[in-house]
């Protein structure tokens, strides 16, 4: 399975946060699938994409041309976006599953990006996972909830995004839709 996470290329930021980036890349690597990142070797997305590749994951790094020569050395592909927008749809193309995990504007732009892609498509199999830790995004779930709440969106749309409190919780639902998928189509 190709899963695509989302998250900071910050440095300096909590010891927790990068752990759980570490047990995310552990479970794809040691599960045999596809990281999909910004495929910058910075911040989580160095820790999540190192982790990966060390327990055997494939690791695709999509990264905008302007940013090429940060290109993460553990990366088995490089894909280069002409900008961040090329680089979101990229994203969303290749990934089958997708994990949220803290980030910054980046981060909630590329959730969402997704969130409105796979509600206008209609791509049942796919969701995003959000590893909501301390809280972190319960403003933009409760945003959206609001939104549900007031008419403005439907609420099976919201169905699509899994709310995680845990790294091993957000694995855990990662291999729930690989056994449900796999149930589904057992020649798989």
């Amino acid at each position: 399975m190709r899963i695509a996470v989302y998250c900071s290329s910050r440095e300096n930021i909590p010891q927790s946060y990068r752990d759980d980036a570490a047990i995310i890349g552990n479970y794809i690597g040691s599960h045999r699938h596809t990281l999909i990142y910004g495929g910058i070797g910075s911040g989580l997305m160095e820790t999540v994409s190192v982790a990966a590749h060390a327990t055997g994951a494939r690791v695709v790094g999509i990264v905008p041309v302007t940013k090429k020569h940060l290109c993460h050395g553990v990366n088995d592909e490089n894909i280069l976006a002409c900008n961040l927008s090329d680089r979101k749809a990229k994203m969303i193309q290749l990934g089958e599953q997708f994990i949220v995990l803290p980030g910054g504007y980046g981060t909630l732009d590329e959730m969402v990006s997704t969130f409105s892609s796979l509600t206008f498509t209609g791509d049942e199999e796919k969701h995003i996972i959000m590893l909501d830790k301390d809280g972190l995004f319960e403003p933009i779930l409760s945003q959206l909830q609001l939104m549900t709440g007031k008419g403005l969106m439907s609420g099976d749309s919201l169905s699509r995004i899994m709310v995680a409190d845990s790294a091993h919780e957000c694995c855990k639902m990662i291999e729930d839709i690989c056994r449900l998928q796999n149930d589904k189509n057992p020649s798989l």
